[in-house]
């Protein structure tokens, strides 16, 4: 076992080591005008020593930072493997670290980097990995009954997009392919203004074929969902059918053969949680409102409405897990502002989200304080209004400022 670790911490630096060396390749293809994008440096060392992460630190934080991250996890921590659920067009690997007991019954998978310019995510959740195996080495024994699954960066092609425009892909193929997506969105100005070039590609969502892996899952809602964008695109395209990506293949796959008992589904922006669905049963849905409650209390964001319109007949990540695999899960928008969030809010994330994985998993395993504090005060609420005591209580499980009897009607999940 010892030896298959070191091995998989070698292949993994120099996988790190081949791409510092690999040729840039030029991204000007066809008529394209591609300026200098000023507002996103090339990757710097941003870590105070070779033996720290990149994750620590409130900087950009691209692929190449992330496959060091887990080298560097995979040898100073015990208990951590890394493996790839599948490739990208561009030729990246989709990682997962799994942490905990792996022969648990009891399973959390996190996920973050789905859209591609929201990307602040992964440096959360490889906190939130560390975080808990700092715990487990402090004496936490709760690793022991649960496994824990991150894939810390589900659309690496598209985050390598909005981070460095062309320049960020690795072939030759897919810069022409993506060169051939702008330039069939000219009538848009991009290509004779190159500030309008520059922020396209800045925002870009989908992957490196122009779909929009949250709107890519192969459910009854996918043919009716109207597509807000009929061809390729920088975001909000379904693809040509549900299920086509490799990302939303490799997603599914792990989720089809590990039987999560949940589901925590990073995105940004808006500070909001969407945890309910119409089409879950009866027990995922209750699920999910324990882990909603428990996230708003600690993060502080609004839980939104269930029936409010989002994510109930469509094709998103989430519609998947509850109408055709029945996994309770909840997805967190963090960040305020528009994506990709200032990496200086990273900080403020952090914060927030913290403490939230380990009290889901206590929560997972019936140890859960926090859940039962908050549904006693959920009924001592309902009683004093009841009895015309109070028309409107506050609870802490609210957003700071926001009245917690009325919950947030929100837009569907970035």
């Amino acid at each position: 076992m010892r030896k298959q670790r070191w091995m998989k911490t070698a292949a993994l630096f120099l996988a790190v080591a081949a791409m510092a060396l690999m040729p840039g390749l030029s991204s000007r293809a066809g008529t394209v005008i591609h300026a200098k994008r000023e507002t996103k440096s090339a990757v710097s060392d941003l870590r105070t020593s070779s033996d720290s992460f990149y994750f620590a630190v409130s900087g950009m934080y691209t692929y190449s930072q992330l496959q060091s991250d887990i080298a560097l996890l995979t040898q100073r921590y015990s208990g951590v493997s890394a493996d790839s659920i599948g490739n990208t067009a561009d030729g990246r690997q989709l990682y997962r670290i799994v942490i905990g007991n792996p022969a648990a019954e009891k399973k959390i998978l996190v996920v973050a980097a789905m859209h591609a310019r929201e990307y602040i995510t992964t440096p959360l959740v490889m906190r939130q990995l560390k975080d808990l195996l700092d715990r487990r080495d402090s004496g936490d024994a709760s690793l022991e009954s649960v496994c824990v699954q991150f894939v810390p960066m589900l659309d690496p092609d598209g985050v390598a997009i909005s981070q460095y425009a062309l320049d960020g892909l690795q072939t030759n193929a897919m810069k022409r392919k993506v060169n051939a997506i702008i330039q069939s969105w000219a009538e848009w100005g991009l290509l004779e203004d190159t500030n309008k070039y520059n922020w396209y590609l800045n925002k870009w969502k989908n992957n490196a074929n122009g779909v929009d892996l949250n709107r890519n899952f192969p459910t009854p809602g996918w043919a009716p969902l109207k597509d807000l964008r009929d061809k390729p695109a920088s975001d909000l395209y379904k693809g040509p059918s549900g299920g086509s990506e490799l990302e939303t293949q490799a997603i599914m796959r792990l989720v089809q053969s590990q039987k999560f008992s949940e589901v925590v589904n990073y995105h940004s922006q808006g500070q909001i949680i969407y945890w309910a669905h119409s089409k879950a049963g009866a027990e995922v849905r209750e699920r999910e409102h324990n882990m909603g409650r428990i996230a708003s209390r600690l993060t502080g964001y609004g839980l939104v409405t269930p029936g409010s319109g989002a994510s109930e007949e469509g094709c998103s990540f989430k519609d998947w897990l509850d109408a055709e695999m029945n996994v309770p899960n909840i997805t967190l928008e963090v960040g305020l502002g528009t994506a990709p969030v200032p990496e200086t809010q990273l900080e403020t994330i952090w914060t927030q989200n913290r403490k939230l994985l380990p009290e889901l998993i206590a929560e997972l395993l019936g140890r859960s304080t926090l859940l039962e504090e908050i549904k006693n005060e959920e009924r001592a609420a309902k009683e004093q209004i009841e009895a015309g005591q109070s028309g409107s209580v506050q609870l802490n499980s609210a957003p700071a400022g926001k009245d917690s009897s009325v919950q947030l009607v929100a837009p569907r999940a970035e």
